[in-house]
């Protein structure tokens, strides 16, 4: 539940347009698929460190995980803001938390960055594997292949 939560405050802030080009299967070599693994392994840790930030952020407040993505989806979503009731309270909780979501969003892109650039790849190429890894059959088994075999960057590379 939190994950989509942290994905709908990450969502708006995304200021790039995911306009790239796919990689070619052959074009993506298995040491880039272990610096992937790496990447997306130490991101995964990111990722929950920035939702138990979410998760505690919110119970300062005492507003639940579940009103919080209720309320960010009807600002989000045209078609549900009016199906949503949000009280001048929650409002108000809404407003203070905002700028510290966004705080919290932009140190963790600039963590994410530095994780991609610290196993040699660029922004942009780690993006063209994620890419392929979810619609190429052919990289994903190879990728599926490294991380079952815990070969992330760590073990020989082929």
């Amino acid at each position: 539940m939190t994950g989509s939560a942290v994905a709908q405050v990450q969502q708006p802030q995304q200021q790039q347009p995911q306009q790239q080009q796919p990689a070619q299967a052959d074009s993506i070599t298995d040491t880039e698929l272990e610096k992937f693994a790496d990447v997306t392994t130490e991101s995964q840790k990111v990722q929950q460190k920035m939702r138990d930030e979410v998760d505690s952020m919110l119970a300062e407040q005492d507003m639940e995980m579940e009103r919080f993505q209720k309320i960010m989806m009807s600002k989000r979503n045209p078609q549900m803001a009016d199906s949503v009731e949000v009280s001048a309270e929650e409002e108000e909780t809404m407003e203070a938390i905002q700028p510290k979501l966004m705080e919290m969003q932009q140190k963790s892109q600039q963590e994410m960055v530095s994780i991609i650039q610290d196993n040699d790849l660029q922004p942009q190429r780690f993006q063209q594997i994620m890419q392929a890894v979810r619609t190429n059959p052919d990289v994903m088994k190879r990728f599926q292949e490294i991380t079952a075999t815990g070969n992330g960057g760590n073990g020989p590379q082929n």
